[in-house]
């Protein structure tokens, strides 16, 4: 739910924020952004289907402070949107 900054992460590791993008990449084949929106997404689909929360609520709890950017993102990834992501995959 915390915002993470690159600089913030890039300080942790002791690199400049260009060298840990680049050993990032270089790593996981994905930008920081790219692999954090993957983490996000991953756990919105698991709120999806194993709790009653609004979509909107879950775009909040994964860390989306804009809805409009939780749909856009979540259906890049998943192909749909979270609300028919839903619908698919019914409640556990």
């Amino acid at each position: 739910q915390e915002e993470i900054s690159l600089e913030t992460i890039a300080d942790v590791a002791h690199l400049t924020v260009p060298a840990f993008c680049r050993y990032f990449k270089k790593r996981t084949q994905k930008t920081f952004v790219e692999y954090l929106n993957h983490l996000k997404i991953n756990h919105a689909c698991k709120l999806l289907t194993t709790s009653e929360l609004s979509v909107a609520q879950v775009g909040l709890e994964c860390g989306f402070h804009n809805l409009s950017n939780f749909h856009q993102t979540f259906k890049r990834q998943m192909g749909q949107s979270p609300l028919a992501f839903r619908k698919t995959n019914p409640l556990r």
